[in-house]
C-alpha cells in the first residue's frame, strides 16, 4: 500500500470515528466556531436526579487547539456571547436562550430517560445536538451565519436550518 493512500485511509478513519462517536452524557449540544477548533459545551447539570432549576446548565471550553483540556467561560464569554439566560422555569425543565440570540428558545427536558436540548430547527420541533457559526475571517468576531443541527423529535431525520446574520 502506498503512504498516500494509507494517509488518506487513516485520515478518513479518524474522520468517521469523530463524527459518529457519542458525546458524554450529560451533553446537551455543543457550538462550534470556524474560527478554530475550540468548542464549547452545553451540559445538564442535575441535583439528586433532577435537573438543577437554579443552574440547569454548566457551560465550558474544550480547547482542542491546546491540548484538548477543558476550561471554564470568562465571566465576558458567559454574559456577552456564549451564556444563556433561563426564561421560564417547570416541573423538572427550564426553557433559555442563548445569550447571543435571544430568538432561539430552547427547552431542556428529559425524553426517554435522557436529558436533551429541544429546539424549533427549520419549522421542526428537534433535539438540538450542535451549532456552527460561520465568522467574517479567522480573526473577526463578526458571524455571517448560524448552522442548528438537529434530529425532529417526529420522524427521526437530521434536521438543519441555517440563521443568516440579518435574522
Amino acid at each position: 500500500m502506498n503512504y498516500r493512500l494509507f494517509s488518506f485511509l487513516v485520515i478518513f478513519a479518524a474522520s468517521l470515528f469523530s463524527a459518529i462517536a457519542a458525546e458524554p452524557q450529560g451533553r446537551l449540544f455543543r457550538f462550534e466556531r470556524s474560527k478554530n477548533r475550540n468548542y464549547i459545551c452545553y451540559d445538564v447539570q442535575q441535583q439528586n436526579g433532577q435537573l438543577n432549576i437554579k443552574d440547569p446548565i454548566h457551560v465550558y471550553w474544550i480547547r482542542v487547539e491546546e491540548g484538548g483540556g477543558q476550561k471554564e467561560l470568562s465571566f465576558v464569554q458567559r454574559k456577552l456571547a456564549f451564556g444563556y439566560k433561563v426564561v421560564e422555569r417547570g416541573n423538572n425543565e427550564v426553557t433559555i436562550h442563548l445569550t447571543a440570540y435571544d430568538k432561539l428558545l430552547i427547552r431542556i427536558c428529559l425524553r426517554d430517560g435522557k436529558w436533551i436540548a429541544q429546539a424549533n430547527i427549520g419549522g421542526e420541533e428537534a433535539q438540538l445536538t450542535r451549532l456552527y457559526a460561520q465568522m467574517r475571517s479567522p480573526n473577526s468576531l463578526h458571524v455571517e451565519y448560524v448552522d442548528l443541527f438537529g434530529r425532529s423529535l417526529s420522524t427521526g431525520k437530521d434536521v438543519k436550518h441555517r440563521i443568516k446574520n440579518t435574522e
